[in-house]
């Protein structure tokens, strides 16, 4: 939330889990996908939309998070915004205050209620503790994100670790938490040529100060990047330049180390590395510095080079933390329809799946942002991502997002892959398929594994599925309909 737009708009998302299939019938031979070995086991299902989850009435928020839970997503990211939480933010100068006590921050009552009103849908909540920064906490008090202060910053940090440790008065523990926001673009961290070492600064300072404060056992991620140089510096440069390594991934040695003020570099101890994959639908150049979800093995290949250099953990995961689909209408500027956007989500999810490295999918927003005063350019420069249209009409991928599927040509067959997300434990698919201008039943429903995964392998056609389960709080034995998929065409 809050992020400016980025050259290439964003495009799509990824998800969790082994998947096991039940046999369905003799004729419905079904079999696992190929690459399903390698596919993720662990993945999260990450939700994000901070005006109607932070900044908003209780009503509102609740009834935000209830949706949230009908779509079957398991984990919320919130953005814990340092100006909205302290004191005398638009000051120059810096109040009086103990930096590290979260009782003397005016502003964390919204982020309490949010975080309270998560964990009682047991939801996982993530904490992004990032700016902007108050102006007080920046060089010379310009304001702005402008080399914002690491010592003040790993206060924050602390005051932030301690109140969500689960020992502070009446606000539930969280154990994750990533340091900043797109350090790597122009908005959050200024000058854009000396935003590596301003993030390196904050990583070193506040990384130690909230494995301190935090719960035992709380995990910490870095990185939080941008996925193209648009505004700012592109992923991989920007980890070089981060991590003191040169275009090879080579240690920065002598005058080049202290040019760079790399000389006394600290391993970054970090338990994931998140990262923000909009861009392209499709694969970029590799001469470009673009990490979008399909170049996604190009961070990774990057966190291996620098772990071999010593600057960070051995195959350090890779948490897809922010991401989304815009959508025309209702902006202009993009090309991708609403019932396109419903198909790219379903299709770069089952791509990221299969991915084991990537350990998170993420949903940017449930609302369009709504259209901003001024000329179609300043109108539409937020998000339309949402699932949902800014009035609240339902786009076809909020379906797509609870049921995605995706049907693969296979010789003379189809296969078939597809989740129910909502819901915990036994559920069942009721695949059907288009003939004759209706859907008949194709064989005997099908049991997901117990994360909701199912594949199988059919003749050739246009599929769609039912899918039954126990819908959110409720007690029932007997699975009920829970909704149905989109219809998905054979893809190559």
């Amino acid at each position: 939330m809050g992020h400016c737009m980025d050259g290439a708009r964003p495009e799509a998302g990824r998800l969790t889990a082994v998947f096991l299939c039940a046999l369905a019938g003799a004729c419905c031979a079904l079999a696992l996908l190929p690459g399903a070995a390698h596919a993720s086991k662990s993945q999260w299902s990450v939700f994000e939309d901070h005006p109607w989850i932070v900044q908003t009435d209780a009503a509102t928020r609740e009834r935000t998070l209830n949706e949230v839970v009908e779509l079957g997503a398991d984990t919320v990211r919130v953005e814990v915004k340092w100006n909205e939480v302290a004191p005398a933010s638009g000051s120059k100068t810096r109040p009086p205050f103990d930096a590290t006590n979260p009782s003397a921050y005016p502003g964390f009552a919204p982020y309490d209620d949010a975080v309270r009103a998560i964990t009682a849908r047991g939801l996982r909540v993530l904490l992004t503790i990032t700016g902007d920064a108050p102006r007080w906490a920046t060089s010379g008090g310009r304001g702005g994100n402008y080399k914002p202060n690491a010592a003040s910053y790993a206060q924050f940090a602390t005051a932030v670790g301690k109140r969500y440790s689960g020992t502070y008065s009446g606000v539930p523990k969280v154990s994750y938490f990533t340091i900043w926001n797109e350090p790597n673009h122009i908005q959050f961290i200024k000058p854009t040529s000396q935003a590596p070492l301003v993030y390196r600064k904050l990583v070193d300072a506040s990384l130690p100060a909230l494995k301190r404060a935090a719960a035992p056992g709380s995990k910490i991620f870095v990185g939080e990047l941008k996925p193209t140089p648009r505004k700012g510096l592109g992923p991989i440069k920007f980890l070089q330049d981060w991590l003191c390594l040169d275009k090879n991934f080579k240690r920065l040695r002598g005058k080049a180390a202290r040019k760079k003020s790399c000389t006394r570099f600290k391993k970054i101890a970090a338990n994931g590395f998140a990262h923000h994959p909009y861009g392209p639908v499709g694969l970029v150049s590799e001469r470009t510095d673009i990490v979008n979800l399909l170049a996604i093995k190009r961070l990774a290949k990057g966190l291996d080079q620098a772990a071999k250099a010593g600057r960070v953990p051995r195959g350090l995961a890779i948490y897809n933390t922010e991401y989304g689909v815009q959508t025309n209408p209702p902006d202009i500027f993009v090309s991708t329809s609403p019932e396109r956007q419903a198909r790219i989500l379903n299709e770069k999810e089952e791509f990221a799946y299969r991915y084991a490295r990537l350990k998170s999918h993420s949903q940017y927003q449930l609302y369009d942002d709504p259209g901003r005063a001024g000329p179609p350019a300043v109108r539409w420069s937020g998000f339309q991502t949402g699932l949902r249209f800014a009035n609240g009409t339902k786009k076809p991928s909020w379906d797509a997002y609870r049921f995605p599927i995706v049907v693969h040509k296979k010789g003379s067959k189809v296969a078939i892959w597809g989740r129910v997300r909502p819901g915990k434990g036994s559920r069942s698919v009721q695949l059907q398929r288009l003939s004759g201008g209706s859907y008949a039943n194709s064989g005997a429903r099908i049991a997901t594994n117990a994360a909701g995964y199912f594949s199988a392998k059919l003749g050739k056609g246009t599929y769609r599925f039912q899918a039954y389960g126990h819908p959110a709080g409720t007690t029932a034995s007997e699975l009920q309909l829970l909704g149905q998929s989109r219809s998905a065409s054979p893809i190559k």
